[in-house]
């Protein structure tokens, strides 16, 4: 198992926090039937990837998404006036994703990588930089050796003493930085993630920017899938309403959570397996509260990440002047997440009013009136943040990278060691085209 990482004094933990151009498409497919090489369910980053790849490829497809519009757990609003990503805010700048980016003629912008720290209503002296960064160093290598000895327990139990630190490092690696508290993380599950850091975003949004890549592909919108046959020699796929789509192969590209929920039926059923591997992997909870911080009286630059000391209030972290605006994100997880997804943005105000009082001081946020919140958990096609695992199950992940039948799955939770990220999961949208290529027979 691969060691983790040591940080700088600035370049905190980023994981806790996230081709050949492909044919110009079609026109929309029939409301009754039609028939493609591969179906992709879902259009999130992994539906799109593996939906390039295939295009790539030569071979038909057609990408079914049942919301308005493509982008999954990346959506871009404006309701402040500005784009505003209610879900992923940035990304690491892989290859395969630029190619696609470029495709579509949207300018990226580089974000810091490194990340500030704020103690009371002041960033950090370098001293105490340096003994945060020593104690997520601790932690990890703790994490890290616990699993190497085959113990797959809580994390929680495996931290070292961190002093001041500890309630700060758990924190970052559990609410915040995969939805879930230490106690319900494994700590297999948690050492073999090993992430970059996320190192550009676009002024367009991301979520508008994924919509524009599966632009240039036969994407579907509000086309819910409630049923997949897979008995006869093409898999039939049933939609809300009565159309049916057959293909050769399917790729499967929705939320874990969304799966574990029965929300698609399947013939056969999915085998167990797989039903195991989604028990021992429900979604942690993440929220993003957006609101407008006029005058910078952080002094901080564009696309700032802001982690604050661990003290009375809830635990959060800062996006700061999103694109060089007076936008600001406040992102909650956990038990916070989830009073936000059930009373909406009266909670988002009370704790995020809260946070910023108690961490930047009684003035900070004094005039903002408006809050905007994502709903992320309440939302049936989403159902929750990245899949985790629990304690004891850290080794079922890999349950996911196999095919069930003619289906083949994407999404973060299969990435072993890139889960809860947009590059893990457009990763294995990829990996899922070209396994899906092979399977209709034709070079990869």
């Amino acid at each position: 198992m691969k060691s983790p990482t040591r940080i700088s004094r600035r370049a905190f933990l980023a994981s806790a926090s996230v081709l050949a151009a492909p044919a110009v498409i079609s026109p929309a497919f029939a409301q009754t039937a039609a028939d493609a090489d591969v179906a992709i369910i879902g259009a999130g980053a992994a539906g799109i990837a593996a939906a390039r790849r295939v295009a790539a490829a030569g071979r038909s497809h057609v990408l079914l998404e049942a919301a308005p519009r493509a982008g999954g757990r990346a959506r871009t609003d404006e309701v402040f006036g500005m784009p505003f990503d209610l879900g992923a805010n940035r990304f690491t700048a892989s290859a395969a994703l630029m190619a696609a980016i470029a495709d579509t003629g949207v300018e990226t912008t580089d974000v810091p990588s490194s990340r500030r720290l704020y103690i009371g209503d002041r960033e950090a002296k370098e001293s105490q930089y340096e003994a945060f960064a020593a104690a997520i160093g601790r932690t990890e290598r703790a994490i890290a050796a616990t699993a190497d000895a085959g113990r797959d327990i809580a994390a929680r139990a495996a931290l070292p003493e961190s002093g001041e630190w500890g309630a700060t490092v758990a924190a970052v690696l559990g609410p915040l930085g995969c939805g879930r508290d230490l106690a319900n993380v494994s700590t297999v599950d948690l050492a073999r993630r090993d992430v970059l850091p996320d190192d550009a975003s676009t002024a367009l949004g991301v979520g508008s920017l994924l919509e524009r890549i599966a632009s240039l592909l036969n994407v579907r919108t509000k086309a819910r899938v409630t049923s997949v046959n897979n008995l006869g020699r093409l898999s039939t796929i049933t939609l809300d309403g009565g159309a049916v789509v057959r293909a050769r192969s399917v790729v499967l590209a929705v939320p874990a959570a969304v799966l574990a929920a029965g929300a698609i039926r399947f013939n056969p059923g999915l085998p167990g397996r797989f039903t195991n591997a989604l028990v021992a992997y429900p979604a942690g909870l993440m929220e993003h509260v957006g609101f407008l911080l006029p005058g910078n009286p952080l002094g901080l630059s564009p696309n700032e990440l802001v982690h604050v000391k661990s003290g009375s209030y809830p635990p959060a972290a800062l996006y700061g002047r999103i694109n060089g605006t007076d936008l600001h994100v406040a992102a909650f997880g956990g038990a916070q997440a989830s009073e936000i997804a059930g009373k909406g943005e009266t909670a988002a105000a009370a704790l995020t009013s809260g946070f910023l009082r108690e961490a930047f001081g009684a003035t900070i946020g004094a005039n903002v009136t408006k809050f905007v919140a994502s709903r992320w958990s309440a939302d049936p096609l989403i159902r929750g943040a990245m899949a985790v695992g629990v304690p004891g199950e850290g080794a079922l992940r890999r349950q996911f990278a196999d095919p069930v039948g003619r289906m083949i799955l994407a999404g973060e939770y299969v990435s072993p060691d890139k889960w809860g990220t947009l590059a893990g999961a457009w990763a294995t949208g990829q990996v899922a085209g070209e396994k899906a290529i092979a399977m209709v027979g034709g070079p990869v």
